[in-house]
């Protein structure tokens, strides 16, 4: 039987003016309809390109060795035309980032039609009757309701949007769909949503499905077998059960490893006894942020909130997008005003603004989820780290400053870091620079929100250990926002679960994610991927 997908010896350089590059190094893959194959792999080890290859959407300045066979045709071969046909209609992409994937001037049903006019035959395109119809039937495969075919993209959600994006892969029923790292950043029980919807298809349309990740846990969720990727090279595959178990190469283990286990001490990175036993530093009491809604009544998207953390003290507040995590931060920064309650801070209310709010920040600083979003692309890292400085006329001499911040975050020697780009680090050193523009104002507390959840495998574990050296040898309490349990399971003293704007649980990270007792924590802990938590 001809094999739905077949990369004989691939092979794929970019020319650079630094000569070519090579990013696929004679891969060997293949898959047959209704399987299910994980690509596993840090960035730049060359996933992504080679499911580029798959349908010749590399840049020009790419070049292909090897064959690429779909139903047995080389796709090198295929004219225009034909490569225009087997797009959307024999393959499709689930590309990376919904939420900037899709047209945010267009209404999602539009965006859904849009492959099958395109690759309607002419004089045979479709009616709208027909085509709303369609768009319909493909929302319903993704358990999204008929209604929200007249949705803009901002009106949805991150789990929906990806619904989307699934859909329109669907839409010129394809046999062969790639879904290229289809559930980064959505937090656990979307995701679960999200996998659950591609297993379905696979097993409902006896579709074949290449999954491009770098969680194992996510590909072991969903695939029957994985493929590890390393510096272009695929250096390990098998069943997915066994690779999760028993990985044997040195990149396999470490990738397996990066993801921690809910429950196994081996991932605990704190000790039992580091909590800081120290005074409340950050308290909030009956917080209530409300905000009004379309329909003319009000959103409480925090609902009487009562949270504190401990001088050096890790508590991560978990809890789904939408809970009211974020909104909470901005709160307890002064940049959003409560609709009742108070924060207090070293026992002092926050101030409204002025002076006293200016100088409340410089002890209070915000780690941001996304370190390229963060940072101004055209200023160097020096400029990055020195405006905080400037702006709190922090006094010193600004040099040395900045030099001692990037030192703390691990940017050495730092002066060779002072004339870089933001595109010129990687994402890991990013999210440093990031924490080291916090760490030169001196605070007592960081609210980083999301701080792992853009970053590879390795990178993530190093940067959870900085914050744990800062917590060590600065005294720096940190409140983490997060969808991740397992970031909770790694780092945190203490856990706060919230949901609907509310604290439903709150206490030590073993008595929450081991013994949990309301049931949206259970429902959290329940949505991890397999393997990923203990019993």
């Amino acid at each position: 039987m001809t094999a739905l997908l077949e990369l004989r010896d691939l092979s794929v350089q970019y020319r650079t003016e630094r000569g070519e590059v090579p990013a696929v190094r004679g891969v060997d893959l293949t898959l047959a309809a209704g399987q299910t194959l994980g690509l596993a792999g840090e960035s730049g080890c060359g996933k992504s390109t080679l499911a580029m290859a798959v349908l010749r959407l590399l840049p020009k300045s790419a070049r292909i060795g090897g064959e690429v066979l779909l139903d047995g045709e080389d796709v090198a071969t295929m004219s225009w035309g034909r490569l225009r046909a087997v797009r959307w209609a024999q393959a499709s992409v689930v590309f990376q980032g919904a939420m900037h994937a899709l047209n945010p001037v267009r209404r999602i049903g539009e965006q859904i039609a849009e492959p099958i006019t395109v690759h309607a035959e002419a004089g045979h395109e479709p009616s709208r009757t027909v085509l709303r119809r369609r768009v319909a039937e493909l929302l319903e495969q993704v358990e999204l309701p008929a209604s929200r075919a007249d949705a803009y993209p901002h009106e949805l959600s991150g789990g929906q949007k990806q619904r989307v994006m699934i859909a329109m892969a669907l839409a010129c029923e394809p046999r062969l769909i790639i879904a290229d790292e289809p559930t980064t950043a959505l937090d656990v029980i979307v995701q679960a949503q999200v996998l659950d919807v591609l297993g379905r298809l696979v097993a409902d349309n006896g579709l074949g499905l290449m999954m491009i990740s770098h969680d194992l846990s996510v590909l072991a969720a969903t695939c029957e077998r994985i493929a590890v990727m390393y510096e272009g090279r695929i250096v390990e595959q098998g069943p997915s059960r066994e690779l999760m178990g028993a990985p044997k190469h040195p990149h396999s283990k470490a990738l397996a490893a990066a993801f921690p286990v809910v429950g196994d001490p081996e991932f605990r990175l704190t000790p039992q006894d580091a909590a800081g036993d120290g005074g409340t530093l950050l308290r909030t009491e009956g917080l209530r942020v409300d905000f009004p809604d379309r329909a003319g009544g009000t959103t409480h998207a925090v609902a009487g909130v009562d949270l504190e953390v401990r001088e050096e003290e890790i508590v991560a507040l978990v809890g789904q997008s939408g809970s009211g995590k974020t909104t909470l931060a901005r709160t307890l920064l002064g940049l959003q005003q409560p609709t009742g309650g108070r924060v207090l801070f070293d026992g002092e209310p926050l101030p409204a603004g002025g002076r006293a709010l200016r100088a409340y920040r410089r002890q209070a600083q915000l780690v941001l989820q996304d370190p390229t979003s963060a940072l101004n692309p055209r200023h160097t890292v020096y400029q990055a780290v020195a405006e905080g400085l400037r702006i709190h006329r922090v006094p010193g001499d600004e040099r040395e400053l900045v030099a001692d911040a990037l030192a703390k975050a691990e940017l050495r020697p730092p002066e060779q870091f002072f004339p870089v780009l933001p595109h010129e680090l990687s994402g890991g050193q990013r999210q440093r620079v990031v924490i080291a523009g916090a760490l030169a104002l001196g605070p007592r507390l960081l609210v980083a929100d999301e701080p792992v959840a853009s970053l590879d495998a390795s990178v993530r574990g190093e940067i959870l250990a900085l914050l744990l050296r800062l917590r060590a040898e600065l005294g720096l309490a940190t409140l983490v926002i997060t969808h991740d349990i397992g970031l909770a399971w790694n780092i945190a003293d203490r856990v706060a679960v919230m949901y609907h704007g509310k604290l439903v649980e709150v206490g030590p990270v073993e008595q929450v994610l081991l013994a949990p007792t309301h049931p949206y924590t259970k429902r959290l802990l329940a949505a991890v991927p397999r393997g990923a938590v203990t019993g």
